[in-house]
């Protein structure tokens, strides 16, 4: 005859045994998720641009756009500071606008950020640190969350609220060009 606190032993012990390979199954879930996360994130990632200092005045007749210059807070009242109306060259990252698009769709307006996104990363959205881009009436560019772009044309500024999520600053008729990483020690430091 079998003996119940032997019965009662042997479940405890085989519900212990479940419950470890559970645990052991959640973190192996847990490390292999954090793990792609970060793998997927370093895969992806780029240069944040709002730090970077030209390393010349201008490009082509335009001033070089330095992100910290738009920021309207201490920065902004300094002399010498960048103003509305001028002619500038900047360097940043394709987001969306307030118009929806996909990737690969023809659009003629978006918003331009200084820093990366990726899939752990989206973009930030201070409206100091944002420029609404507008390519003549009958220019398209192609669409690429993310794309690294020269754009120049002539700044505006807007009134707004620099924590805002609106763009207070914009490029009208601009033109534009893919960029490549490598173009950024050429220019910036």
């Amino acid at each position: 005859m079998t003996n119940p606190r032997h019965k009662r032993d042997l479940r405890r012990d085989k519900l212990s045994r479940d419950a470890l390979r559970s645990l052991f199954g959640i973190v192996a879930l847990l490390l292999v998720a954090v793990t792609g996360g970060l793998v997927l994130g370093s895969r992806t990632k780029k240069p944040d641009l709002f730090d970077l200092i030209p390393k010349q005045p201008s490009v082509d007749g335009r001033t070089l756009l330095a992100w910290y210059d738009l920021e309207r807070g201490y920065r902004a009242i300094r002399a010498g500071g960048i103003s509305s109306g001028i002619p500038v060259r900047v360097l940043g990252y394709m987001v969306i606008s307030r118009e929806r698009a996909r990737d690969g769709q023809a659009v003629n307006r978006f918003v331009l950020v200084p820093d990366p996104i990726n899939a752990t990363h989206p973009a930030h959205r201070f409206g100091d640190q944002m420029i609404a881009v507008r390519l003549p009436e009958n220019e398209t560019v192609v669409f690429l969350d993310g794309q690294l772009l020269w754009v120049w044309g002539t700044l505006r500024a807007l009134p707004g609220n620099p924590n805002g999520e609106v763009p207070l600053y914009e490029l009208v008729d601009a033109r534009c060009e893919v960029a490549r990483d490598s173009e950024i020690p050429k220019y910036f430091r």
